[in-house]
C-alpha cells in the first residue's frame, strides 16, 4: 500500500479518490491545491494543504502524487504541477481501472485511465495523460504527454496525438491521421486529416478548422 496526496479539490478528484479506494492497494491521505484555490482546511474528510507547503506536511519520502486530474489552461496546469511535484523529490502513482486490457500496451506514469476505455495493443500512452470513460484507442496509436481524452473519444489506429492536447466528448480521429501539439477538439469534432501545432476545431457534426489557434483558449479551458 502507498500513500498518496491528490491534487485537486473538486468534483475530479472525488472521482478519482472513489476509483482509488474501490480499485487500487493505494490509500489517499491527503489533497493539495494552488494557495490561492485553496477553501478550508479538509476536502472528503482528509486534510487540504497549499501545494506551496507540501512538503510541510507530507514529505517526499512518506507519499506519492496523483493528479492534478484537470485540463485547465489546456493542460498546462497539469504539466507544470507534475513537472514540479517531480523536481522537488516526489514520485507519482498511474491509476488504470479493472475494466481496461492493457495487453501490449505501454502506459506512463501519472496517467489516470477510467472505467471502460478500450486501448488496443501496440498503443503507448505517454506521462501525465487522462482517459475518461469509454474512449476507445487504436492499436499502434501513440498518445503524447499531458493529453486530455474526453469520454466516448475514439481514437484510430496508427494515430499519432502531439503533447498537452484535448479530445472533447464523442470526438473521432479517423486512422492514420497525426495531431500536433497543444491542438483543441470540441465535443463530436470529427479529425479527418493531419492537424498542425495549436490546431482548434470547435467541434459538432460538421468540424471547420478555426481560424484561430489554441493560445487563444489557454485562459478559458
Amino acid at each position: 500500500m502507498v500513500d498518496v496526496v491528490v491534487f485537486g479539490a473538486l468534483a475530479a478528484s472525488e472521482v478519482a479518490t472513489v476509483y482509488l479506494e474501490a480499485h487500487s492497494e493505494h490509500r489517499v491521505v491527503g489533497y493539495t491545491v494552488d494557495a490561492a484555490y485553496r477553501r478550508g482546511d479538509e476536502f472528503l474528510g482528509r486534510p487540504l494543504v497549499d501545494w506551496e507547503t507540501l512538503e510541510q506536511h507530507y514529505p517526499p519520502d512518506q507519499v506519492r502524487l496523483f493528479g492534478p486530474i484537470s485540463y485547465r489552461r489546456l493542460n498546462q496546469l497539469r504539466r507544470d504541477r507534475y513537472y514540479e511535484g517531480k523536481a522537488r523529490g516526489y514520485g507519482f502513482i498511474s491509476f488504470v481501472h479493472p475494466s481496461v486490457e492493457t495487453l501490449g500496451v505501454q502506459i506512463g506514469d501519472n496517467c489516470f485511465i477510467c472505467g471502460g476505455v478500450l486501448i488496443e495493443p501496440c498503443t503507448r500512452i505517454g506521462d501525465n495523460v487522462m482517459i475518461w470513460s469509454r474512449a476507445h484507442i487504436g492499436h499502434h496509436a501513440v498518445i503524447g504527454d499531458h493529453c486530455f481524452i474526453g469520454p466516448d473519444v475514439g481514437i484510430g489506429g496508427f494515430c499519432k496525438i502531439g503533447e498537452l492536447s484535448f479530445f472533447g466528448p464523442k470526438a473521432d480521429v479517423m486512422p492514420g491521421v497525426s495531431v500536433g501539439r497543444s491542438c483543441f477538439f470540441g465535443a463530436r469534432a470529427a479529425i479527418r486529416e493531419n492537424a498542425a501545432d495549436g490546431s482548434v476545431f470547435p467541434g459538432g457534426d460538421v468540424t471547420p478548422k478555426a481560424a484561430y489557434g489554441s493560445d487563444r483558449l489557454v485562459r478559458h479551458v
